[in-house]
């Protein structure tokens, strides 16, 4: 049955076009200045907060305890 979506999938992506669609007319609303701002100081600051984290939680992966044993000599 590829191809063919449930009923939970299909509701979950009307959902998601409603939410792109009230986020496109927000964003027509907002004042310009206002818009700028958010576009070129909190959304980069935003993102490299989020890349830092990510980057240091990718770092305590690799450097804990190992848990994974190999059977390969039984």
């Amino acid at each position: 049955m590829a191809g063919k979506s449930s009923k939970g999938e299909r509701t979950m992506m009307q959902e998601r076009q409603r939410n792109s669609a009230r986020s496109a007319r927000l964003g027509k609303r907002l004042d310009p200045d206002l818009k700028s701002w958010l576009d070129n100081v909190i959304i980069p600051a935003l993102v490299r907060e989020y890349l830092a984290e990510i980057k240091q939680q990718n770092r305590l992966a690799t450097t804990g305890p190992s848990e994974v044993t190999c059977d390969k000599g039984r």
